[in-house]
């Protein structure tokens, strides 16, 4: 924008003084127009995948970051909508395996460190497969103690002696019922074992 300075006719004094702001035209450009030419810089260098995830939120996006958007995909040939929709679906697809993912179970035996499950509640069981369920909670543990819940899962398994591949059907919200009988369950365990160590001669 410019400043614009209007002076009325006199030989010793302003008579009158008008401003008004107009556009400044670099190049012949507008803002609006510069804008766009920035952004459709920065979506050149951009992946399909990154663009198309940035179509899922155009909703969110300036009007010069959907011009220049729209035109990248146009170029790409990325804009027909059954190519959005199946992208959408596959990013669906994407997000409900990460949020399901139970992630590796490990134990640190020498330090008891690790991330292991505890807790079986609503359990079933189907004996013509083998397989049974149950919502557990996932904590990590020190000293083989549950101290932090990080997730509580719905899964199933096949019942079988040391078996301990889970499949996660759902992620749930953190059940604190089930982690405060968690925790009380391995204090009554410390405390056991302190009140023994403590009548050993």
């Amino acid at each position: 924008m410019i400043l614009v300075v209007r002076l009325g006719n006199g030989n010793s004094d302003v008579r009158s003084t008008d401003v008004c702001l107009a556009d400044d035209p670099v190049g012949g450009l507008t803002s609006g127009t510069m804008e766009i030419q920035e952004f459709a810089r920065e979506y050149e260098i951009k992946t399909d995948d990154e663009l198309l995830l940035l179509a899922l939120d155009s909703a969110d996006l300036t009007p010069e970051a959907n011009n220049a958007l729209n035109a990248e995909l146009a170029k790409r040939q990325l804009n027909r909508a059954e190519k959005l929709e199946d992208f959408r679906r596959e990013e669906f697809k994407r997000e409900e395996e990460i949020r399901k993912d139970l992630g590796k179970l490990w134990v640190a035996h020498s330090y008891g460190v690790g991330r292991w499950y505890f807790g079986k509640a609503e359990y079933s069981y189907n004996a013509e497969s083998g397989i049974e369920q149950f919502r557990t909670t996932l904590f990590i543990i020190l000293f083989g103690c549950p101290l932090i819940p990080i997730g509580t899962f719905r899964v199933a398994r096949k019942k079988a002696w040391f078996s301990d591949k889970l499949t996660v059907i759902d992620r749930l919200a953190l059940d604190w019922e089930q982690i405060l009988k968690v925790w009380l369950t391995a204090a009554s365990i410390v405390l056991i074992l302190i009140w023994t160590l403590k009548l050993l001669p």
